[in-house]
């Protein structure tokens, strides 16, 4: 049983709680807060971690019912609302409505011992029973699990019903990536450090799409505008095709695309997903049939085309676009419409005629040679919903420069006038392309790795680049460009594409690449700010689209403010943690300049020695850890684009300057001997300071190991000159317990020195 000092009453009715409370002195159970059962610091929950303090301990608490059992027993209607065919489920939470204020509690039969299947919605209870994880095994710290009450139901315990309300609790508003950052399980992240907190909680999003699900019981999920997703849960029988004791309505699940108005549920994890295996995220279970909210689906409108791909003065250009309308019932469409402008004019339109199928067609007027046409297409069903293509039309617009025939500059290419991002001639082919290398396949060899998340895969790329300027660089990808060497310059014909949105040039044969020289010497690097290159520009910010694929440098020193940078602008941890299931490491680190803005720098794809552990081989010899804190004099590396970031790419290690550790501080530029002192204070808590001393430089290892030998932190790893120094050790997510730290010094004499003492963290 955990000490927990003094322990708050809910003011509800003083003298009543007060009462009851005494009442329960001596019976084994200890009564408590939802918000002391559930929360789990964050320095556990950045590991994984996200079980109960109280695990397997016997609790009593007040709580306010948010989903019975069953539909309505005050009302007479008894039928089964909850999944299960063998139990009774119930969602409770805090009566103050607080964070780390939800549980699920769960009777292990369906009988009426408990009296658990009575209670209706809004009911104030007070209940006991012993705190589980549910989908965890007991030696596993790592499962992402879910917190719940387990009933008594053989010592004839009843719960008590303090009073009642007419409804639940209000829903929480939140957003999708409080849950989980990117497409969750295909790249995206669990974000347990602020998802946790409303587990078993009664939250609404607003604003979302119905998108693609997994398995039977998740058979669709909701996305934001940007991409990041959760699942729906059927744990209702409101909201299963299949439903588990009665059939409470008929119900078919939304269509891909449906817009959501809203949609309110309990949050829950750990979901038996076999797809997922034992990482799963977090999901949504709507109870009632008023937590969603449809909207009508507008139309789809895709794959634009136009032909010629290169318009010249003569040309009339002929646009397609496929347009369908997926309602919810049969819809139609009423019209699709065509709008063009000139150089910046006004907008024209025209209908679009149905060709064939699906396909919508119509034709643009020939202009003059350098005239930028901008265009977009419209479309609207009989019910008023309209979709737009682009579907930001004040942010981007489809277009093309006319021109007097495909052969092309970098420049041409890759220039956008908007915030798209995407150049005028996708999807189409261009020759006449010249520059010079400025990466090559072995900068960026490209990678293919393999984990508990997943498999990652980074092609290879080759960079070329026309001069210094905006938009002078361009990816070059296919077999036959593995044969340049940067420093050659090339003229290209190849296949304009975009790869997650990212420009490259595809080549698909060895002679649509011409060298005409090499050992040129490579354009000077383009300089950034870190504010320039900001982690929240979105795709196609012309702000920074312009430097896509050019060669560019962070010119002053810069720190690390985030070991293991998420998608999108999450900071997954800042320690230098390998990737798992439920936490992505994609390589890419946090870093800021004098700015104090956060840009994205990425360690996996270069072919050097800096790592931030993404392949838990960050302790290798040879390689470099970077830590949370360290400063990089100068970084340098081709700017690339992918999965919804902007990035800083180096290629070898000159692309890093020097390398200051972590929280390391000179304390003498002199030291006659090797030491490692004793850590100050020990025992500690939370952290403690060790100093060590180098009579010549070296490659130092200064790391912490757990009773069982296992490495839990690298405090140093990297050359250091000699001298003496001072470093902090946080003891971030560790339990109290018995600790060793090892100093391990190649220097550059050949000589080797290790030392290792112990320390004893107390919590």
């Amino acid at each position: 049983m955990k000490k927990t000092g003094i322990i708050p009453l809910i003011a509800i009715t003083g003298y009543i709680l007060y009462s009851l409370s005494f009442s329960m002195l001596g019976n084994g159970f200890e009564f408590l807060t939802l918000q002391q059962i559930q929360t789990v610091p964050a320095d556990s929950l950045i590991f994984g971690r996200d079980k109960s303090p109280y695990n397997n301990d016997s609790v009593e608490f007040i709580a306010r019912v948010v989903a019975p059992p069953r539909v309505s027993p005050a009302n007479g209607d008894n039928r089964t609302m909850m999944r299960g065919s063998n139990s009774w489920t119930c969602y409770a939470q805090d009566t103050a409505n607080g964070l780390f204020g939800g549980i699920v509690i769960r009777q292990g039969s369906r009988g009426d011992q408990t009296g658990l299947d009575l209670l209706d919605t809004g009911a104030l209870i007070r209940v006991r029973g012993v705190v589980q994880e549910f989908g965890s095994t007991s030696s596993s710290n790592f499962a992402n699990t879910l917190t719940q009450l387990a009933l008594d139901t053989a010592d004839g315990y009843t719960i008590s019903i303090l009073g009642s309300s007419p409804k639940r609790p209000a829903p929480k508003q939140v957003t999708i990536p409080e849950f989980s950052n990117g497409d969750y399980p295909n790249g995206g992240t669990i974000n347990y450090v602020d998802g946790e907190k409303y587990e078993g909680m009664y939250v609404e999003f607003r604003n979302v799409t119905v998108a693609a699900g997994v398995g039977n019981r998740q058979p669709w999920s909701i996305v934001d505008e940007f991409g990041n997703k959760l699942y729906f849960r059927d744990f209702s029988n409101f909201f299963s095709t299949s439903p588990s004791g009665d059939t409470l309505r008929p119900w078919t699940h939304p269509s891909i695309g449906t817009f959501v108005n809203y949609i309110r549920g309990v949050i829950i994890s750990a979901n038996n997903e076999g797809v997922f295996g034992t990482q799963l995220p977090y999901s949504i279970i709507p109870i009632y049939p008023n937590d969603l909210s449809l909207g009508n689906p507008p139309p789809q409108l895709s794959a634009p085309s136009r032909s010629p791909g290169v318009p010249t003065p003569t040309d009339s250009v002929q646009v397609n676009v496929t347009a369908t309308d997926p309602g919810l019932s049969l819809l139609s469409l009423n019209n699709v419409k065509l709008f063009w402008r000139n150089n910046g004019g006004s907008f024209s339109n025209k209908d679009m005629s149905l060709v064939t199928g699906n396909i919508f067609s119509a034709k643009l007027p020939p202009a003059s040679l350098g005239t930028m046409v901008e265009y977009f297409v419209r479309a609207e069903d009989n019910l008023g919903a309209i979709k737009l293509l682009p579907s930001d039309t004040l942010r981007s617009k489809l277009f093309y420069i006319v021109r007097q025939n495909d052969s092309m500059t970098v420049q041409d290419i890759q220039y956008c006038p908007n915030n798209g991002g995407r150049s005028a001639y996708e999807g189409y082919d261009v020759r006449g392309v010249e520059g010079i290398v400025t990466a090559d396949t072995s900068d960026i060899p490209g990678i293919s790795f393999t984990s508990s998340g997943g498999t990652q895969n980074s092609p290879r790329r080759v960079y070329i680049q026309n001069g210094t300027g905006p938009f002078s660089g361009i990816w070059l990808y296919g077999n036959p460009t593995d044969a340049l060497r940067k420093g050659d310059r090339v003229r290209v014909k190849g296949f304009v594409e975009e790869d997650f949105s990212c420009t490259r040039l595809t080549v698909n044969v060895a002679s649509n690449i011409t060298v005409l020289s090499q050992g040129n010497p490579v354009p000077s690097a383009q300089i950034l700010t870190t504010a320039q290159l900001a982690n929240n520009r979105l795709d196609g910010d012309t702000a920074i689209e312009k430097w896509e694929s050019v060669y560019c440098r962070f010119n002053t020193p810069i720190t690390i403010n985030c070991i293991n940078a998420g998608l999108g602008i999450a900071c997954t941890s800042s320690q230098p943690l390998q990737d798992s299931a439920f936490r992505r490491n994609y390589g890419e680190i946090l870093v800021s300049d004098q700015s104090g803005t956060d840009a994205r720098i990425d360690l996996q794809d270069g072919n050097h020695s800096f790592t931030n552990n993404w392949d838990n081989n960050g302790n290798l010899p040879g390689l470099t850890l970077l830590t949370k804190n360290d400063i990089v004099s100068y970084t340098e590396g081709i700017l690339y684009y992918a999965f919804g970031n902007y990035k800083l790419v180096p290629r070898k290690n000159p692309d890093f300057g020097t390398v200051t550790p972590v929280g390391i501080t000179n304390i003498s530029e002199i030291a006659e001997t090797y030491q490692l002192q004793q850590n100050y204070p020990n025992p500690f808590n939370p952290s403690t300071t060790i100093k060590f001393s180098l009579p010549v430089a070296g490659f130092v290892s200064l790391k912490i190991f757990d009773i069982a030998g296992r490495q839990v932190n690298s405090l140093v790893n990297g050359f250091m000159t000699g001298g003496t120094y001072s470093t902090r050790f946080d003891s971030y997510g560790l339990a109290s317990g018995t600790y060793f730290y090892s100093l391990i010094v190649n220097d550059s004499k050949g000589g080797r020195f290790v030392e290792t003492k112990k320390m004893v963290l107390i919590k």
